[in-house]
């Protein structure tokens, strides 16, 4: 069979600087038996060619991207072509994205995919696949990087190959679908078959793709000890809690860490005691930056807003901790209630929600799709977009470049947090003149 494997993106959309080759795809098509053709397309790099000659479509959904991906979906089955769903979306609402394909694999996807393909070809397939247990971490065979395809031109973007060294979650955030999805036991790889797929990188960077990365400690310090030798530039995602192992901190940055996405989610109390990742934390935020840029570790620091505990205060004492942290980059989101989770099911429960199937209406990214309780909605609004204004003005840009580590002040350390600012700068302030739908409804 001729397989298509693709990973949708909105069209016409102003790209991210930033621009990861994930492995999702690649590791299906390292899994799929001999005697097939595939074909890998992400929207981000390049265009699908609907004309091409195809006999199998498996395309990855998350719930942003659900209009889009249901769309290639549809067209690919006008034409008589089978289509396999699967990812975040078709796991939590089986039975809708059924509507839009033939079948459809809940939960991870790698212990099922080969049996998928088989009964593709034999023309038995199943409608539904999966939902059983987790893949084990260990023995999985390296993704095929080499059917990714590659941007025509680059531009000022930086392009970085992911890598996975662990999978799943423990906390189980309100807010958070990782625990339905990756499972809620935290596994790893064996770090000897992490440091053999990075040593077969033609890359000198690359982005570990873990929810948490480092958080079995024992684990992570053999991982980033072997990786010393390996001398790659690297960057992922964590929690604000490996600030507590300064050993680890250390090994991280000789092992070529230059930054990480940490959740801060939110800077008052009240919410915090709602989320075991920072209600536990043995240090405060400021003391957790210190360490960060004492071992010369960028930070990525994200917040939500509109938690039922947060007050309007939050804005102000969110921006305090911005500058004062001299936090690297920030990333400022209005609370998403995404169908799986706790939050959208209490949310639905409580008459809170303005829409309840919002993923299928196509709504830009931090658009306000519930009443909230701790604010009003347009308390909620102005404060968020006053924010944003005030954390990419140049003055704050200036004041947390020299809170910034020494190491970074070089020509290339300048230049990527001056690119990587400016370009959240774009984003963020376009997006505040998107229209809010349901302001009028909020009360």
């Amino acid at each position: 069979m001729k397989i298509k494997l693709i990973s949708p993106h909105k069209q016409h959309e102003d790209s991210s600087n930033f621009r990861l080759l994930r492995i999702n795809l690649p590791l299906l098509a390292a899994l799929t038996p001999p005697g097939h053709t595939i074909t890998i397309v992400d929207e981000l790099f390049a265009p699908d060619d609907l004309n091409q000659e195809v006999d199998l479509v498996g395309i990855t959904v998350i719930t942003d991207l659900v209009p889009r991906a249901y769309h290639i979906a549809d067209t690919y089955r006008r034409k008589g072509v089978k289509v396999v769903l699967g990812g975040i979306h078709p796991t939590l609402l089986p039975e809708e994205a059924l509507r839009h394909a033939d079948a459809v694999v809940m939960g991870e996807a790698e212990g099922v995919w080969p049996q998928v393909v088989s009964d593709a070809a034999s023309g038995r397939m199943q409608r539904l696949y999966g939902g059983g247990k987790k893949t084990d971490l260990a023995g999985l065979p390296t993704p095929r990087r080499d059917l990714f395809p590659r941007p025509k031109h680059r531009g000022a973007a930086s392009l970085h190959i992911g890598i996975e060294a662990s999978r799943g979650c423990p906390y189980d955030c309100e807010f958070c679908c990782s625990a339905q999805t990756s499972g809620q036991q935290y596994r790893v790889r064996p770090p000897q078959e992490v440091i053999a797929e990075i040593e077969s990188l033609d890359a000198s960077q690359f982005f570990f793709v873990d929810d948490a990365l480092g958080l079995n400690r024992e684990v992570g310090k053999k991982l980033f000890t072997a990786m010393i030798p390996l001398k790659r530039l690297w960057m992922g995602q964590g929690t604000v809690s490996l600030a507590e192992d300064v050993e680890l901190l250390k090994l991280m940055r000789r092992s070529g860490c230059q930054g990480l996405l940490l959740g801060f989610e939110s800077v008052q109390k009240d919410t915090q005691h709602e989320m075991k990742k920072i209600k536990n934390l043995k240090i405060d935020f400021f003391e957790a930056m210190r360490r960060f840029h004492g071992e010369g570790i960028s930070i990525l620091g994200a917040f939500v807003f509109g938690f039922d505990h947060e007050n309007r205060d939050v804005f102000d004492q969110t921006y305090e901790f911005i500058v004062k942290g001299r936090l690297d980059c920030v990333q400022l989101r209005i609370l998403q209630p995404l169908p799986g989770t706790r939050l959208y099911t209490r949310l639905l429960s409580e008459g809170r929600l303005f829409e309840p199937d919002w993923w299928l209406r196509g709504y830009p990214p931090d658009t306000l799709l519930y009443q909230p309780k701790g604010m009003t909605a347009d308390e909620l609004l102005s404060g968020y977009a006053r924010l944003n204004r005030q954390t990419y003005s140049f003055d704050s840009m200036v004041k947390r470049f020299f809170g910034i580590s020494p190491w970074e002040r070089s020509l290339r350390g300048c230049l990527t947090y001056a690119g990587v600012n400016l370009s959240y700068r774009y984003r963020y302030l376009k997006g505040l003149n998107k229209p809010q739908p349901f302001v009028g409804a909020a009360t």
